[in-house]
């Protein structure tokens, strides 16, 4: 399995402590299709920005995550890249 995608932000799930993306045209998905973004990391702000403007815009999307993407686990985000 990949250690990254790339797609466009199809749905942003926010709650108290997490921020889940959702991404189209991507073929390797975490449980329950989602990538988390969790308040705790370190750079949440500038990520959670990034991901903001990628939705706003259309961008392409990059989440590099921590692990391998696995359908039977969640997968959290290390980094992001939008390249415009």
């Amino acid at each position: 399995m990949a250690h990254e995608v790339t797609g466009k932000v199809a749905r942003l799930y926010v709650t108290a402590g997490h921020c889940y993306i959702r991404l189209t045209g991507v073929t390797d998905l975490p449980l329950d299709g989602y990538f988390d973004l969790p308040q705790s990391h370190e750079n949440y702000n500038a990520l959670y920005s990034l991901v903001l403007a990628s939705a706003i815009n259309k961008y392409n999307l990059e989440i590099r995550t921590i692990g391998e993407i696995d359908s039977s686990k969640f997968a959290g985000v290390d980094y992001m890249v939008v390249d415009w």
